[in-house]
């Protein structure tokens, strides 16, 4: 007996079918996703479908599979490739799923074909494979008898869709590159509007064995698409000048695009129609295209991520301190990026021992390469006439901490952090002028008066070892477990410590002289 509360669907990780999930689940159906590879089968799973893995289409898996389900939404398929695998895919595939529709009695196929596919053979660009193998594949289902419905959708918008982000990183990059002159007639329509009609004929509505066009309300062109997303983003709050568009000839669109000539084709397919049709039999309203494309800008351009108030980016070197910094804000509940300095000469053991307490601590590490930065000893000793060389502490770098603290506001500023911290000691404030609180509360002013007036957000310097001696910070770490054993504090590389530069003695003479002062925090 049928199921009427149960649905498959082919091709589930997909655009259309991870959409079609949520939309079905939303209408209290059962869902079945069907799939070939397991990260794909976590991704459906994740959206609330029972995802089964089937590596190779075949009847004795689908039997087992659609027996009981009221319908099979029929979404796997190809785009792009051999003869050979349009052949195996859109075509075979079909043929399998009829007949095992036919054999278990399965009430309805949904099938998404293309705009289009009834033009095959008889213009241009509709006489490629992939308009033959989706027409072939609809031939097979109107004379598979088994009811079917058939969808020819046109360009569908929505998050996460296949044309409006690509677009939107082509703005970004200030040129757009299309295939032709950007006239060709299109129709988008919204992916509500779309899980609309496919969910709405496989409860058996609209009618047995209908063919629709799936089209938006209004007809627009690529130049036109481009142009609103570009008015949207600006509406949203993202102010970009106008981009460049470059035409591409059709005949080399597939090598310039990177994409293949099916692909170009069915970007050339002028057919537009009536999509108040679709939606009147199926008892849906069409969105406005407006609409569809911020709902997909919004998609690309805004996190769903619940934002955590203590965000942070701290600056991780590798050596005690800054290890010791890691492990109390993990401690103080902050959920942290850390970022490393790849300057000219850095040990390549203090790098290594930033990226194994990262992933000790099961954290993104972000490496930025700024070689140009020097010691000045070693600036001085290449020819410049560096003043601050002379007498300088050893490790000095010009500007060090300016840098380091602007670079790491600025990935601040991309992850939405509030707070930068570092690993500091009192003993830094002694020999480096820019080390101590005054510095770093004067440097967080800088930032925050830098940000444009519609920002609101502020970000606030943390320095938690200030007031802590080096004793103070190994007698800290300890308490908080922090592997010592992972950081090197050595200038030098090598398998062992040097023992003599200054980095070395200081640690050292702190391991001699630990004591039972439970270190106090400043912040």
């Amino acid at each position: 007996m049928t199921n009427s509360k149960t649905l498959a669907i082919t091709g589930a990780n997909g655009f259309l079918g991870k959409h079609t999930i949520e939309a079905a689940i939303s209408k209290g159906w059962d869902v079945i996703g069907i799939v070939r590879r397991e990260e794909a089968a976590k991704e459906v799973e994740s959206i609330g479908a029972k995802a089964i893995i089937i590596k190779n289409f075949n009847t004795d898996s689908l039997k087992k599979i659609l027996v009981g389900c009221k319908a099979v939404i029929h979404f796997r398929g190809v785009v792009c490739g051999s003869k050979e695998l349009f052949e195996t895919i859109n075509i075979e595939g079909m043929r399998i799923l009829v007949n095992v529709a036919k054999e278990i009695d399965l009430p309805r196929i949904i099938f998404p074909s293309g705009l289009g596919v009834d033009l095959y053979g008889e213009v241009e660009w509709a006489t490629n494979e992939y308009f033959r193998s989706k027409k072939e594949a609809e031939r097979i289902l109107k004379e598979g008898k088994v009811c079917y419905t058939i969808f020819r959708p046109s360009y569908i918008l929505g998050p996460h869709d296949e044309l409006i982000p690509d677009l939107i990183e082509q703005i970004g990059e200030g040129i757009i590159q299309i295939a032709g002159n950007g006239d060709i007639p299109m129709q988008p329509v919204f992916v509500k509007d779309a899980t609309n009609a496919f969910l709405t004929a496989a409860e058996g509505k609209g009618g047995d064995n209908q063919i629709f066009d799936l089209v938006g309300p209004k007809i627009i062109d690529l130049r036109k698409l481009i142009d609103m997303v570009v008015d949207n983003m600006s509406n949203l709050g993202f102010n970009l000048p106008p981009p460049r568009i470059q035409n591409i000839p059709y005949n080399e669109a597939p090598e310039k695009l990177e994409i293949c000539k099916e692909m170009i084709d069915v970007m050339r397919c002028n057919v537009t129609s009536d999509g108040t049709i679709a939606a009147k039999v199926l008892g849906y309203q069409l969105t406005n295209v407006n609409e569809a494309i911020k709902v997909s800008i919004k998609a690309k351009m805004f996190t769903k991520e619940d934002k955590v108030e203590k965000e942070a980016i701290i600056l991780l070197s590798g050596g005690i301190d800054s290890a010791t910094a890691l492990y109390w804000a993990k401690r103080e509940g902050y959920k942290l990026i850390a970022i490393s300095f790849n300057y000219n000469l850095r040990p390549e053991r203090e790098k290594k021992a930033a990226l194994k307490l990262a992933k000790g601590m099961g954290i993104k590490l972000i490496e930025v390469p700024i070689e140009y930065l020097k010691e000045a000893i070693d600036l001085r000793i290449e020819g410049f006439t560096i003043p601050s060389a002379l007498h300088a502490p050893e490790g000095f770098i010009p500007a060090r901490n300016l840098v380091f603290y602007s670079i790491a506001a600025y990935y601040a500023e991309i992850y939405g952090c509030k707070f930068i911290i570092g690993g500091h000691n009192s003993a830094d404030i002694n020999l480096f002028p820019d080390a101590n609180i005054h510095f770093f509360k004067d440097l967080e002013k800088l930032i925050n008066r830098g940000k444009h007036k519609q920002d609101k957000s502020k970000i606030s310097i943390l320095i938690p070892l200030i007031t802590l001696n080096k004793i103070e910070v190994i007698k800290l770490a300890k308490d908080l477990k922090v592997p010592i054993e992972w950081t090197w504090s050595c200038y030098s590389d090598g398998e062992e410590p040097c023992g003599q530069c200054s980095s070395c003695v200081k640690r050292k003479e702190a391991f001699d002289n630990l004591d039972n002062i439970k270190p106090k925090l400043s912040l």
